[in-house]
Protein backbone atom coordinates (compact mmCIF):
# COMPACT_ATOMS: atom_id res chain seq x y z
CA UNK A 1 0.00 0.00 0.00
CA UNK A 2 1.58 3.28 -1.26
CA UNK A 3 2.09 5.86 1.45
CA UNK A 4 0.17 9.51 0.41
CA UNK A 5 1.93 12.45 0.40
CA UNK A 6 2.26 14.12 3.66
CA UNK A 7 0.03 17.02 1.77
CA UNK A 8 -2.93 14.79 1.86
CA UNK A 9 -4.54 14.57 5.82
CA UNK A 10 -5.30 16.92 8.71
CA UNK A 11 -2.65 17.89 11.01
CA UNK A 12 -3.10 18.76 14.45
CA UNK A 13 -1.84 22.16 15.78
CA UNK A 14 1.31 22.88 16.09
CA UNK A 15 3.12 26.25 17.46
CA UNK A 16 3.92 28.50 14.69
CA UNK A 17 6.04 31.51 15.26
CA UNK A 18 6.24 33.05 11.95
CA UNK A 19 2.92 33.67 8.96
CA UNK A 20 3.69 30.30 7.09
CA UNK A 21 3.26 26.62 7.09
CA UNK A 22 5.31 23.44 5.95
CA UNK A 23 6.16 23.29 2.51
CA UNK A 24 4.71 26.83 1.87
CA UNK A 25 7.54 29.35 2.75
CA UNK A 26 6.91 32.27 2.49
CA UNK A 27 3.47 32.42 1.89
CA UNK A 28 1.04 33.61 3.95
CA UNK A 29 -2.37 30.95 4.45
CA UNK A 30 -5.54 32.75 6.70
CA UNK A 31 -5.91 31.32 10.03
CA UNK A 32 -7.10 32.22 13.26
CA UNK A 33 -4.39 32.96 16.29
CA UNK A 34 -4.66 31.62 19.34
CA UNK A 35 -2.78 32.73 22.77
CA UNK A 36 -2.67 30.33 25.45
CA UNK A 37 -0.61 28.60 28.27
CA UNK A 38 0.34 24.90 28.74
CA UNK A 39 0.86 22.51 25.80
CA UNK A 40 -0.10 22.99 22.30
CA UNK A 41 1.34 19.68 20.72
CA UNK A 42 -0.83 17.77 23.30
CA UNK A 43 -1.91 14.55 21.37
CA UNK A 44 -5.10 13.08 20.95
CA UNK A 45 -3.76 9.32 21.23
CA UNK A 46 -2.93 7.99 24.62
CA UNK A 47 0.42 9.03 25.39
CA UNK A 48 3.83 7.14 25.63
CA UNK A 49 6.03 6.78 28.43
CA UNK A 50 8.44 9.23 27.68
CA UNK A 51 11.76 9.19 29.29
CA UNK A 52 14.25 11.44 26.99
CA UNK A 53 14.40 13.85 24.68
CA UNK A 54 16.72 13.17 22.25
CA UNK A 55 17.61 16.32 19.88
CA UNK A 56 19.36 16.24 16.35
CA UNK A 57 20.16 18.34 13.38
CA UNK A 58 19.56 17.72 9.91
CA UNK A 59 23.21 18.42 8.68
CA UNK A 60 21.47 19.87 5.70
CA UNK A 61 21.12 23.61 5.02
CA UNK A 62 17.44 23.36 4.02
CA UNK A 63 14.79 20.53 4.99
CA UNK A 64 10.95 20.41 6.11
CA UNK A 65 9.02 17.99 7.45
CA UNK A 66 7.99 16.48 3.69
CA UNK A 67 11.76 16.65 2.29
CA UNK A 68 12.92 14.52 5.17
CA UNK A 69 9.78 12.62 5.22
CA UNK A 70 10.28 11.55 1.30
CA UNK A 71 14.41 10.93 2.42
CA UNK A 72 13.15 8.30 5.63
CA UNK A 73 11.10 6.79 3.16
CA UNK A 74 13.87 5.27 1.46
CA UNK A 75 15.95 4.29 4.21
CA UNK A 76 15.24 0.19 5.75
CA UNK A 77 15.90 -1.09 9.07
CA UNK A 78 18.12 -4.26 10.06
CA UNK A 79 16.04 -6.56 8.78
CA UNK A 80 16.03 -4.54 5.64
CA UNK A 81 11.97 -3.66 6.01
CA UNK A 82 11.29 0.20 4.86
CA UNK A 83 10.82 2.98 7.31
CA UNK A 84 7.21 4.53 7.83
CA UNK A 85 8.68 7.74 6.56
CA UNK A 86 10.38 10.42 8.61
CA UNK A 87 11.92 9.01 12.22
CA UNK A 88 11.58 12.49 14.10
CA UNK A 89 8.14 13.46 16.58
CA UNK A 90 9.19 17.67 15.73
CA UNK A 91 10.68 19.14 12.88
CA UNK A 92 11.97 23.02 13.63
CA UNK A 93 12.28 25.20 10.37
CA UNK A 94 15.70 27.29 9.92
CA UNK A 95 13.84 29.39 6.98
CA UNK A 96 14.90 27.08 3.87
CA UNK A 97 11.96 24.74 3.09
CA UNK A 98 10.12 26.29 6.58
CA UNK A 99 9.97 29.57 8.15
CA UNK A 100 12.67 30.23 10.81
CA UNK A 101 11.84 28.75 14.07
CA UNK A 102 9.17 26.98 13.21
CA UNK A 103 7.97 23.67 15.32
CA UNK A 104 6.19 21.18 13.18
CA UNK A 105 4.84 17.60 14.74
CA UNK A 106 4.70 14.53 12.43
CA UNK A 107 2.48 11.52 12.23
CA UNK A 108 4.84 9.87 14.88
CA UNK A 109 4.10 12.34 18.02
CA UNK A 110 0.16 12.58 16.73
CA UNK A 111 0.12 9.27 16.67
CA UNK A 112 2.15 8.55 19.87
CA UNK A 113 4.36 6.29 18.07
CA UNK A 114 8.33 5.19 18.36
CA UNK A 115 10.88 6.88 16.74
CA UNK A 116 13.25 5.86 14.12
CA UNK A 117 16.21 8.49 14.97
CA UNK A 118 17.66 7.49 18.04
CA UNK A 119 19.95 3.97 16.87
CA UNK A 120 19.30 2.36 19.90
CA UNK A 121 16.27 0.60 21.09
CA UNK A 122 15.63 2.46 24.95
CA UNK A 123 15.85 5.73 22.95
CA UNK A 124 13.63 4.87 20.15
CA UNK A 125 10.65 3.69 22.53
CA UNK A 126 10.60 6.21 24.95
CA UNK A 127 12.63 9.63 23.56
CA UNK A 128 11.39 12.23 22.06
CA UNK A 129 13.19 12.80 18.76
CA UNK A 130 13.63 16.37 18.24
CA UNK A 131 15.33 17.74 15.08
CA UNK A 132 16.50 20.97 13.69
CA UNK A 133 16.86 21.78 10.48
CA UNK A 134 20.89 22.98 9.76
CA UNK A 135 24.51 21.89 10.34
CA UNK A 136 25.70 22.84 13.44
CA UNK A 137 28.72 21.60 12.72
CA UNK A 138 29.41 24.69 11.09
CA UNK A 139 27.21 27.13 12.84
CA UNK A 140 24.81 27.92 15.48
CA UNK A 141 20.84 27.54 15.28
CA UNK A 142 19.43 30.67 14.60
CA UNK A 143 18.15 32.72 17.50
CA UNK A 144 14.10 31.84 16.65
CA UNK A 145 15.20 27.96 16.18
CA UNK A 146 17.23 28.24 19.88
CA UNK A 147 13.72 30.53 21.30
CA UNK A 148 11.37 27.36 19.40
CA UNK A 149 13.67 24.65 20.81
CA UNK A 150 13.56 25.94 24.10
CA UNK A 151 9.84 26.41 23.97
CA UNK A 152 9.22 23.03 22.63
CA UNK A 153 11.47 21.12 25.40
CA UNK A 154 10.60 22.90 28.54
CA UNK A 155 6.58 22.07 27.48
CA UNK A 156 7.33 18.23 27.08
CA UNK A 157 9.69 18.38 30.35
CA UNK A 158 6.74 19.60 32.22
CA UNK A 159 4.22 18.02 30.69
CA UNK A 160 5.82 14.23 30.91
CA UNK A 161 8.30 14.53 33.88
CA UNK A 162 11.22 14.30 31.83
CA UNK A 163 14.58 14.95 33.79
CA UNK A 164 16.73 17.73 32.51
CA UNK A 165 19.47 15.36 32.26
CA UNK A 166 17.42 13.25 29.66
CA UNK A 167 17.15 15.78 27.40
CA UNK A 168 20.18 14.66 25.20
CA UNK A 169 22.03 15.12 22.29
CA UNK A 170 22.47 12.16 19.49
CA UNK A 171 25.85 12.04 20.68
CA UNK A 172 24.76 11.13 23.76
CA UNK A 173 23.82 7.29 22.54
CA UNK A 174 25.59 7.16 19.67
CA UNK A 175 29.33 7.74 17.81
CA UNK A 176 28.40 10.85 15.70
CA UNK A 177 28.53 14.47 15.98
CA UNK A 178 24.68 15.58 15.81
CA UNK A 179 23.38 17.55 16.66
CA UNK A 180 27.14 19.29 16.24
CA UNK A 181 29.35 21.20 18.35
CA UNK A 182 27.81 24.57 17.85
CA UNK A 183 24.61 23.41 19.50
CA UNK A 184 23.86 24.24 23.57
CA UNK A 185 22.79 21.02 24.83
CA UNK A 186 22.72 21.43 28.22
CA UNK A 187 21.48 25.26 27.61
CA UNK A 188 18.73 24.00 26.33
CA UNK A 189 18.54 20.89 28.53
CA UNK A 190 18.42 23.30 31.87
CA UNK A 191 16.21 26.02 30.65
CA UNK A 192 13.32 26.62 32.91
CA UNK A 193 11.53 29.57 31.49
CA UNK A 194 7.95 29.23 31.61
CA UNK A 195 6.01 30.51 27.72
CA UNK A 196 3.07 31.68 26.24
CA UNK A 197 2.41 30.52 22.96
CA UNK A 198 0.94 32.01 20.17
CA UNK A 199 -0.13 29.18 17.50
CA UNK A 200 -2.57 28.69 14.87
CA UNK A 201 -5.82 26.53 13.36
CA UNK A 202 -4.21 23.89 11.17
CA UNK A 203 -4.83 25.14 7.67
CA UNK A 204 -7.31 22.64 6.08
CA UNK A 205 -5.02 22.00 2.96
CA UNK A 206 -2.19 20.68 5.72
CA UNK A 207 -1.86 17.48 5.92
CA UNK A 208 -1.07 14.45 8.47
CA UNK A 209 1.65 11.58 7.46
CA UNK A 210 0.05 7.86 6.74
CA UNK A 211 1.44 5.51 9.20
CA UNK A 212 1.97 1.49 8.86
CA UNK A 213 3.59 -0.80 11.29
CA UNK A 214 7.29 -0.52 11.14
CA UNK A 215 10.16 1.61 11.34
Amino acid sequence: MALPHPASIQPQPAFMPLESGPGSAGQTPAAREISQTGNPWKPNEEERDWKWIVVHHTATDRGSVESIHETHLKRRDGNGNPWLGIGYHFVIGNGQGMEDGDIEPTFRWRQQMHGAHAGRAAENQQGIGIVLVGNFENKPPSPAQLTAVKRLVFTLKQEYGIDSDNVIGHYDIKTTACPGKHFPIAEIGFSEQPWTFSWRDPDESKSDLFSLEGN
